[in-house]
């Protein structure tokens, strides 16, 4: 594995880009401060505008660190943003890492997830040589999942208890894709 330098991405109808200050009105109303967007994110949904300024600036602040890989998920006809993706966890041993991905409501059932997650996969598998891809969801959202098959992910488990969120345990489903060879 190497890491790389953060490099734009272009699908069909996407443009993942790096997050910008002027994004943060669109990240808070889409998705920091969606009740349905963080139901199953370890996070509780952003009370003001403040909370998602502070995410916004904290990815900028790791992007000059050069190892952010944090994507705005925006429409490539407006670039208006609708979603986030960040690939995390990166085990160097294994060249392997996990992500985590957020749209905004009223983007979901339009395959934007799973398109998303496809270029991202390839950038990982191209451009940074990761070998294996790994990511879970609470097992009460079962939508997640099937985006990550949709991209090619196969389920592997369950891991229970894992996640625990306001004083209750979920249990997570587990899910990996590896480089074709």
């Amino acid at each position: 594995m190497r890491y790389a330098e953060f490099e734009e991405l272009y699908t069909e109808h996407l443009h993942l880009r790096k997050l910008r200050r002027e994004d943060i009105p669109a990240y808070y109303a889409r998705v920091g401060s969606s009740p349905e967007v963080t139901k199953y994110m370890l996070f509780s949904p952003h009370r003001d505008v403040s909370e998602s300024a502070a995410s916004v600036e904290k990815a900028l602040r790791r992007y000059a660190e050069g190892k952010c890989y944090r994507y705005c998920v925006a429409l490539k006809e407006t670039d208006e943003l609708i979603g986030v993706i960040e690939a995390l966890r990166f085990d160097e041993e294994r060249d392997s890492c996990s992500f985590a991905y957020m749209l905004g409501e009223d983007f979901w059932g339009r395959g934007y997830g799973t398109e998303a997650l496809k270029a991202v996969f390839g950038f990982l598998f191209d451009k940074m040589g990761i070998r294996r891809i790994e990511a879970d969801h609470m097992a009460e959202n079962p939508a997640s999942g099937a985006v990550m098959r949709k991209a090619g992910m196969v389920k592997t488990g369950l891991e229970k208890a894992k996640y625990e969120k306001n004083g209750v345990f979920h249990d997570a489903v587990t899910y990996t894709i590896t480089k074709a060879l």
